[in-house]
């Protein structure tokens, strides 16, 4: 009897040992699985919209403030040609550029011509071998997915108003390793900015309209325009205040009855025959003669060297010339 009683307790206590085991491995294992999902999570949770970067890798490598990546070591593309003209002010050589009809650096005289900005030629980016493509962040979403299907890491800069190109060439400082070519030029911005203000400081704000012309065809631009932010910071008053978007269509009922102390026109692609039409456009359309601008001769084409769509290193010269376009009697 005690040694039945002996084996059913031996027999017991085995039982209970197996069913420990297999708890402990189901509990391994789950444990696993659980540590795989999350490093999973955490993968998927490290890519991100394609506001310029891929997965957290090329993000890691392409836009962290610092690069790993020697200067002399990089094979830098520039795809505009404001970001190749704060590049060449930083020391910052490249190997391909745009193509285009302005001026360019003669540091980038023997770059590779990539193409038109919005539009570059893929092919030959790919052969040029880029550690890193800068770009403005106004590019098109399909042309940052192009890049991303080349694995050739991105960084997009802002160069959509003043205070945005001031940080773009922070940031490009920051990431070549230049910084005090950045901050110095950063510094001479500012100092320009302070004297501007000093001119304009007590006088009144006269009001602005804007006229941007492309193709033959004509837009208001409000304040969200790089131009538009210019024209409010030397503290003249866009009649297209508070509006929002960049451009509206040209209602001339209503901006007739802003009736605006000037109009500034820029021009976009082909300048030259953009402002012909734009002439043509005063000449034949009677309504523009009832604007007061017009009657008192304040109508202003504006140089597309220093007003264009993106800002550019000639932004403090930009606000000089519209202190005065603006505040001359």
């Amino acid at each position: 009897m005690k040694r039945n009683i002996l084996f059913l307790l031996i027999f017991t206590m085995l039982l209970a040992a197996v069913g420990c085991s297999k708890k402990d491995d189901k509990t391994n294992a789950d444990t696993t699985t659980s540590a795989s999902t999350k490093e999973g999570e955490e993968k998927t949770e490290g890519k991100v919209s394609t506001e310029g970067q891929t997965d957290s890798s090329t993000q890691e490598t392409a836009d962290k403030e610092v690069s790993d990546i020697e200067l002399s070591q990089h094979r830098v593309i520039a795809s505009s040609v404001a970001v190749v003209e704060i590049l060449d002010a930083l020391g910052v050589p490249m190997v391909g550029v745009p193509t285009s009809s302005y001026d360019l650096p003669e540091s980038v005289g023997e770059a590779q011509r990539i193409g038109n900005p919005m539009s570059p030629d893929m092919e030959v980016i790919a052969s040029l071998e880029p550690t890193v493509i800068i770009s403005v962040d106004s590019l098109s979403e399909d042309l940052k997915t192009q890049f991303e299907a080349l694995e050739i890491p991105g960084k997009f800069v802002n160069l959509s108003s003043y205070d945005g190109l001031k940080e773009s060439i922070t940031s490009l400082g920051a990431y070549f390793g230049v910084e005090e070519k950045a901050t110095k030029l950063v510094s001479e911005f500012d100092s320009k900015e302070a004297g501007l203000a000093e001119l304009i400081n007590g006088k009144e704000s006269p009001s602005v309209l804007i006229i941007f012309g492309a193709s033959g065809s004509f837009m208001a631009a409000t304040e969200g325009t790089y131009v538009g932010d210019l024209v409010k910071r030397v503290g003249a008053a866009n009649i297209l205040e508070g509006m929002e978007g960049s451009f509206i269509p040209v209602d001339m009922e209503f901006l007739a009855d802003k009736n605006p102390e000037y109009i500034l026109f820029m021009a976009h692609a082909n300048p030259e025959e953009s402002l012909e039409a734009f002439r043509k456009e005063f000449e034949t359309n009677e309504a523009w003669q009832n604007f007061d601008a017009v009657k008192n001769e304040k109508v202003i084409a504006l140089d597309t060297g220093y007003f264009g769509m993106s800002a550019n290193l000639l932004a403090a010269e930009a606000m000089e010339k519209l202190v005065g376009y603006l505040y001359t009697e």
